[in-house]
Order: C-alpha cells, then sequence, then structure tokens
C-alpha cells in the first residue's frame, strides 16, 4: 500500500496538493499461485466500481445518505492495482489493534456490516446470484489443495505453541482434529450455506480493515470499511465471528458477544425492512443457529488472523510471512502463537468456543 502525493494544476490556474492511496501486488510466489486462483484485484475493483455504488444508490432511493468507503479511481494501465482516496486528511483512522475496539466502536461496526449485509441480500433477492467469484471466493474446489497446504502449515505450528496453553489437555485432540479436516469442512459448508440466509460477506473484517472520523469530543461521525479483496457470498457467521473474535477488547470479547449479535441483527432488521426485503427476514434465533452451526469460522479466526492481529509490530517481515514455510515464515508464526498477548485471548477462546462445539 503506497501513499502518492501529488500537486495538480485546477482549471482556474491554481494548484493544490492532494493524496492517494494506492494498491499494488506483491511480487512473491505465493501471491502469484493465489492469483491464478483468485485475482483479488479484478474482485476488488468490481467491488469499488460496481458493487459500493449499487448498494449506496439503493439507500439513496428510500432515503438514507449511506457510505461505505473511500472514492476509488481509474488509471489507464494494464499492471494489476487500486487506487484510492487518501481519508487521512478528512481526519479518518484506525484505532488501536492490540487493545482492540470498545463498545462504541464496535457497535459502530456491526451498524456498517448490518447496512452492507442488508442491501447485499435485498440485491440478490431483486436481481439474483453475483458472479461465481463473488460467490465462492476462496472457498472452491480448485483452490482445495493450495488452501490445504497453506492451512496445515499454519495449524501445525499453533498446535505446537498451544501445547504450552492452560488447560490445553481437553482441547488438543479436538483441535488435531479440526485441522485434518479444515478444508473438506469448509468446503461442505461452502455448498450448505446457500440454503440458508445468506450475504456478501467483506471477507477481511478486522481491525485495520475499519476506519473512523471522529468530531472534536471524540463521538464517531462515520465509519467506512477498506480492503475489498475477499469478499464472497455466504453465511453472515463469517463476518460476525471474523471481526468480532479478531478485533474487539479482551473484556468484551465473550461477554458480550451475544450481546453484539443482537444489536447486529437489529440493525440488520431495520435496513433489511428499510430496502423493502422481499423474503422472510431471519430471526434472533436463527441467527444465533447459523453461529453454532459454522462455529468453524469462529476457531479458524481465533487460530488465523487474531494471532497476527495481536502480535506486536515487528520490522522487515516479509509480506507472504502468514503462509510461507521458509525459516523467516516459521520464525513469524512461531512469535504469533507464542505472544504473550495472543495466548491470553487464546486461553479465554479456547473452552468457549469447544463449549459451542466449533471445533
Amino acid at each position: 500500500m503506497l501513499r502518492l502525493n501529488a500537486e495538480v494544476e485546477l482549471k482556474d490556474g491554481s494548484s493544490k496538493n492532494i493524496s492517494f492511496m494506492m494498491k499494488t501486488a506483491h511480487d512473491s510466489e505465493i501471491f502469484r499461485q493465489m492469483m491464478q486462483i483468485h485475482d483479488v484485484f479484478v474482485t476488488e475493483s468490481e467491488i469499488y466500481r460496481e458493487v459500493i455504488p449499487e448498494f449506496e444508490q439503493m439507500y439513496r432511493e428510500v432515503g438514507l445518505e449511506v457510505t461505505f468507503g473511500a472514492k476509488s479511481y481509474s488509471l489507464d494501465v494494464q499492471s494489476p492495482y487500486i487506487l484510492l482516496e487518501d481519508l487521512s486528511p478528512r481526519g479518518f483512522k484506525n484505532e488501536n489493534r492490540l487493545e482492540g475496539l470498545d463498545m462504541e466502536h464496535t457497535k459502530a461496526v456491526l451498524n456498517k456490516l448490518a447496512q452492507w449485509h442488508a442491501a447485499s441480500a435485498v440485491r440478490v433477492s431483486n436481481k439474483g446470484p453475483y458472479k461465481p467469484e463473488l460467490c465462492m471466493g476462496f472457498l472452491k474446489e480448485s483452490a482445495r489443495e493450495m488452501m490445504r497446504s497453506m492451512f496445515e502449515g499454519l495449524w501445525s505450528i499453533f498446535i505446537e505453541c498451544a501445547k504450552s496453553y492452560e488447560g490445553i489437555d481437553e482441547y488438543l485432540g479436538a483441535m488435531i482434529a479440526a485441522k485434518d479436516k479444515f478444508m473438506e469442512e469448509f468446503l461442505r459448508l461452502a455448498e450448505e450455506e446457500k440454503r440458508d440466509f445468506c450475504v456478501l460477506n467483506h471477507g477481511d473484517c478486522w481491525a485495520n480493515n475499519v476506519m473512523f472520523q471522529h468530531d472534536a469530543f471524540g463521538k464517531i461521525k462515520e465509519t467506512y470499511l477498506v480492503d475489498f479483496q475477499t469478499p464472497r457470498y455466504g453465511t453472515p457467521a463469517q463476518d460476525l465471528y471474523y471481526f468480532l473474535i479478531s478485533s474487539t477488547k479482551y473484556e468484551l470479547k465473550t461477554k458480550q458477544f451475544d450481546y453484539f449479535v443482537k444489536y447486529y441483527h437489529d440493525r440488520l432488521v431495520e435496513y433489511l425492512k428499510l430496502l423493502n426485503y422481499s423474503k422472510k427476514i431471519i430471526s434472533l434465533k436463527d441467527l444465533h443457529i447459523l453461529l453454532y452451526k459454522y462455529g468453524m469460522w469462529g476457531y479458524a479466526t481465533m487460530s488465523g488472523v487474531m494471532a497476527a492481529v495481536l502480535l506486536d509490530p515487528t520490522e522487515d517481515i516479509p509480506a507472504d510471512s502468514f503462509f510461507a514455510e521458509s525459516d523467516a515464515g516459521i520464525k513469524f508464526k512461531m512469535q504469533m502463537y507464542s505472544g504473550s498477548r495472543y495466548r491470553k485471548h487464546c486461553e479465554m477462546l479456547l473452552p468457549w468456543l469447544y463449549n459451542r462445539g466449533a471445533f
């Protein structure tokens, strides 16, 4: 991600300094393999140029102004890129990922997710399914072996580090079994979930992919989502687990989980009704059933992205270290899973997820 600063001459002859954010491709073998299966630049470009304007227009037509993220721009070039408005001059910033989001910031994100999910469900109800790349994302048969290879290496190190966690003996066998059946279970669920209530998941909703704008008194004025590389049409349990487990404060993560689900559901129902959703609206009870049914998203979040979210800033980490099997990649994953902050969160979440049948 690069910040581009430019001095622009305006039509009246004056000049203005402006800045943009440009996302370009990593030059690594793992990234090239992933691009062959799921071209994240094509997907994200489609989200910014087609999906977001359509969703925002849906709300505009019923009298509500909703903005989901930064403006995007097009260049006449062949290389893969995403060019976006730089939100920082407008006061947008991330909250501290290591501390986690407090109650008000969590509710702001859940409100924005409810707006996004509601619009996506209404759009399918009115116009039919999304394109195949948005329906499946990475969870497709052609990605099975690559994803299995990536996640088995990741989870092997997680389990090795977890052997020193407090109370781990009760869960270790279930954790090993979850590792062995991970890809098969997710591919099975990816087909099964289409029979339940589905939304277009953001797919990577964690603290650094949300930006907040505050007023002079610190009150939240606006919340934007960023990084739409991995959207996927499927169960809302994916986004809910991913966000709530990876990015909320330790004190809120499990104690307020059911409250957050209720808050999200209230907002979801509000926006589905506003947009004249023509199908039966999911009940709170049925949403909780989905969260139990697709609980592996919770376990996958805890043992995956949450470890990176809670890792202290580290210099000179290669971009592909999360999945790479190089010495640097293994060292990076050992740091993630053995850190005291991650261990504290994990020791709280493991019994909670285990008792919910998530693995």
